[in-house]
């Protein structure tokens, strides 16, 4: 079964010219998996096993194969005529993806190339008894030019031919998902010619695994090579959950510029659930001083053959040292920053909270918010407090400091879902940073350090398999760009929240309705609600009605006349204010009406800051007023935030609900007296507390079972809560997108023991 042979079950495609198979075990089987035949993560890896480097054994089904799938369906046509709407700017790409994806989740595959993927399956997984890593390896991925990082899909842990199948469409979709079509348009690369091969590859047993850079991708300093370690697998490096020890080798003597060991309390295993580490075993390093040298050789190998500075993955096993893959580093020349050499400990100037789980460098920007806000792209903000309005305004920066706010804060939720690094509550941000300062925020670990830390290689959201549990995992969605990618994930939106949707434009949306523009709020809304509902297909959609509390409103135009109040998050918001000026609020159904009329029927409408029964059923009767028909045309629930909706939630579900959702939030700042967003109380914002869950555990008793009852809330920063959460047994847990995979992997271990 080598590359050479001409037989059908696995074949070099070039050899046979009908095989669709190329087995990398074979002869020279760079000369088969070429970035044409294979694409461009293949014909890498196909070049680590001609230098007789330690690779899984792996079988690449080819593009042949891809264009093999799209001709014998009778879609070919259908699926150039959508790319080339994109490609001509004539055709919105969130929109085209899901078309594109409903054609290859639906179409049939051949039969020669269903019982090759099976025979395929079979062997490399001994029938069934070791997994498999499924991999795409698109035809213009991993090339010098376009790296498509983080695009492309990776499915791990495969265990049955089922899973495998399901996998593949997977990696073809994700050739065509609108992330991939806009970088596509961004690179100026011809979406037509992209074809996506798939990688089959046997998974190791790694004890230890990294990332291997063969030079400083921060400062691209060429003396030296990066290497991050940490005990387990992979995602737990790449994803910035685990820190890892951090190795810089100088590539002449092979000796160690700088060494930074780090303690280990728990590790990822093959099916993503977080193990401890053993109690011995966690201040030591995960690998010795000659691994280390080992694993720079191979880079230094690499490198010199391909011809270009690599970025390699790896890990350790009971057989030694694999390399799972290897790409080109690039954007190397758009490195303008006068950037010095980390070679010494990190200097820690202000910590503060983590809220956005990336990291990011470069020159302070201390920025007054009542004043213009300058040029913001590649800098890192500085601000006094980090709100929902001047988060839309970040989106460019390479990170924000905030000296004020908490975890929970609505700005770190927009920030999170831009993808910029994130540190609230640093108290002394403004007084120790000025103008013209470089540095790195770590929004992992909360911390801004002096200069260019060290890169940290990050991942996209959560795990890369999706583990089923009874408990359902949504999410909140503030940004609707970010749907498509989350739909892959999560079991539905628990919270589609419309103040990014309102506040960005820098108007009160008051000031539109009394202006006589209400349909251009309500389309805009219609707009966002389709693009969201669209990305989950069947999966619910709650829309959650306007919340935003007073001061955010105040810096709008035309929000002069909005009262000063001194703790907004306890005045004038949510439904309650709606209530009394309900012009918009009728706006806003009346883009639920229109979605719900353009075909997405899992759309549901969530009443905010729910005080008593009379604020539900009033806006219930909004909704009708509208032509909307509660119930029928639109699921409609109840936030419940306050503890007095808790006392009172039997008459609120006597009147009628579809589901309840609970703002554990808010619920724990009414319940303990806490600002949420006040970093001075910061330490007594405690969702475990006792009195919490007596409430929330009193929720569920009364109507568990009489309706569908979730928790909202960024409830991945208290894991003790979510287990609680799920042993109540709550229907749904809402998670922020970064967290998604890895506490799915949790909550899937917390009911097996249910």
């Amino acid at each position: 079964m080598t590359a050479g042979k001409a037989s059908r079950d696995i074949s070099g495609e070039a050899a046979s010219g009908s095989g669709f198979f190329i087995d990398l075990r074979g002869a020279e089987p760079a000369a088969w998996a070429t970035p044409e035949s294979a694409g461009g993560k293949a014909a890498n890896l196909a070049r680590l096993v001609e230098l007789g480097l330690p690779t899984p054994s792996a079988v690449v089904m080819s593009t042949g194969a891809w264009r093999s799938f799209l001709a014998d369906s009778g879609s070919e046509e259908e699926f150039r005529r959508l790319l080339a709407g994109v490609a001509e700017g004539a055709a919105d790409a969130e929109f085209t993806a899901r078309k594109l994806a409903i054609i290859i989740g639906r179409a049939p595959l051949p039969e020669e190339l269903a019982s090759g993927m099976e025979e395929v399956y079979q062997e490399l997984s001994g029938r069934g008894a070791r997994r498999l890593a499924i991999r795409s390896s698109g035809s213009y991925e991993d090339s010098p030019g376009a790296s498509f990082s983080g695009i492309l899909s990776t499915v791990l842990g495969v265990g049955s031919l089922e899973e495998a199948l399901m996998a593949v469409r997977r990696c073809w979709a994700s050739g065509f998902s609108a992330r991939s079509l806009r970088y596509l348009a961004r690179m100026g690369l011809d979406p037509s010619g992209m074809a996506v091969a798939v990688i089959f590859q046997q998974m190791v047993k790694a004890d230890t695994s990294g990332v291997l850079f063969t030079i400083d991708p921060a400062t691209g300093d060429r003396s030296v090579a990066v290497l991050e370690t940490a005990y387990g697998y992979g995602p737990g490096v790449v994803s910035g959950d685990v820190t890892p020890d951090l190795y810089r080798v100088d590539k002449k003597t092979l000796s160690f510029v700088h060494h930074d060991s780090r303690p280990q309390s728990f590790y990822y295993g093959a099916d993503g659930v977080r193990r401890q580490v053993e109690p011995e075993d966690r201040e030591g390093t995960k690998l010795s001083d000659e691994e280390v040298r080992t694993l720079v050789r191979y880079g230094l190998l690499v490198e010199e053959k391909l011809g270009a500075p690599q970025d390699i993955e790896w890990c350790h096993s009971d057989e030694g040292m694999v390399l799972l893959q290897t790409r080109p580093l690039t954007g190397l020349d758009k490195l303008s920053l006068k950037q010095k050499r980390f070679e010494r400990p990190e200097l820690v100037m202000v910590r503060g909270i983590g809220v956005s789980p990336r990291v990011g460098w470069g020159e302070v920007v201390v920025v007054d918010e009542e004043r213009k806000l300058p040029p913001l792209g590649g800098k890192v903000a500085v601000v006094r407090r980090l709100t929902q309005d001047l988060a839309p305004r970040f989106r460019d920066a390479a990170a924000v400091i905030a000296d004020e706010g908490g975890a929970t804060s609505h700005g770190a939720n927009i920030l999170r879902e831009f993808q910029v690094p994130c540190v609230v509550g640093t108290r002394f941000g403004r007084d120790v940073l000025h103008d013209g300062d470089v540095v790195t925020v770590d929004g992992w670990r909360g911390l801004v350090l002096d200069g260019i830390g060290p890169r940290v290689k990050e991942a996209d959201y959560g795990q890369d398999v999706v583990v089923a549990t009874r408990t359902k995992l949504m999410t909140t969605i503030n940004v609707p760009e970010s749907a498509e990618k989350a739909a892959d994930i999560a079991d539905g939106v628990i919270s589609f929240r419309n103040d990014y949707l309102l506040l960005q434009g820098g108007v009160h949306p008051g000031k539109l309705i009394r202006s006589g523009k209400g349909e251009t709020l309500t389309s805009s809304v219609y707009e966002a609600l389709v693009l969201v509902a669209s990305a989950f297909g069947d999966k619910p959609v709650w829309y959650k009605t306007l919340d935003a509390p007073t001061d955010e409103f105040r810096r709008l135009r035309g929000g002069e006349d909005e009262p000063l109040e001194r703790n907004p998050l306890l005045g004038w918001r949510g439904i309650g204010r709606e209530l009394e000026d309900p012009a918009l609020l009728k706006a806003e159904y009346a883009a639920v009406k229109q979605a719900v009329e353009s075909g997405c029927p899992n759309l549901g409408i969530k009443v905010p800051f729910v005080r008593g029964v009379d604020d539900y059923e009033q806006a219930r009767e909004i909704a009708a007023s509208v032509g909307l028909r509660p119930h029928e045309d639109v699921a409609f629930g109840a936030s419940i935030e306050v503890p007095a909706a808790v006392y009172l939630l039997d008459r609120i579900l006597a009147a009628g609900v579809d589901f309840i959702s609970v703002g554990v939030n808010d619920l724990t700042m009414c319940c303990l007296g806490v600002d949420r967003e006040s970093e001075r109380v910061a330490a007594r914002f405690d969702p475990a507390h006792a009195a919490v869950l007596r409430l929330l555990e009193e929720i569920v008793t009364v109507a568990g079972g009489r309706t569908f009852v979730a928790a909202a809330g960024d409830l991945a920063q208290t894991p003790e809560l979510m287990e609680s959460l799920v042993r109540l047994g709550y229907d749904a847990l809402g998670v922020s997108l970064p967290y998604l995979g890895t506490v799915r992997a949790q909550v899937a271990e917390w009911e097996k023991g249910l």
